[in-house]
């Protein structure tokens, strides 16, 4: 599984992406679990950032599988 991250989750973690093996697929809390243990200090976005699997914002139930590509997308602002 490919790990996106941009904006503000990108300043965080110190990296735009990165790989996460898993050989089953994993819900939605288990993904964040696994993220923050990771990266902590997403902690303080996890509220407002918003995920996407395979180019689709992801609903709550979501499972998510070992080829799938995961972006994780904070609040952006546009004008």
């Amino acid at each position: 599984m490919t790990l996106l991250y941009f904006a503000q989750a990108k300043r965080v973690t110190g990296s735009p992406s990165e790989t996460l093996d898993t050989a089953a697929p994993l819900s939605t809390d288990q993904l964040w679990a696994e993220i923050l243990r990771r990266h902590p200090d997403l902690a303080l976005l996890h509220p407002v950032i918003r995920l996407a699997r395979n180019g689709e914002f992801a609903a709550p139930d979501t499972l998510f599988h070992p080829g799938d590509e995961v972006a994780l997308i904070p609040p952006v602002s546009g004008g």
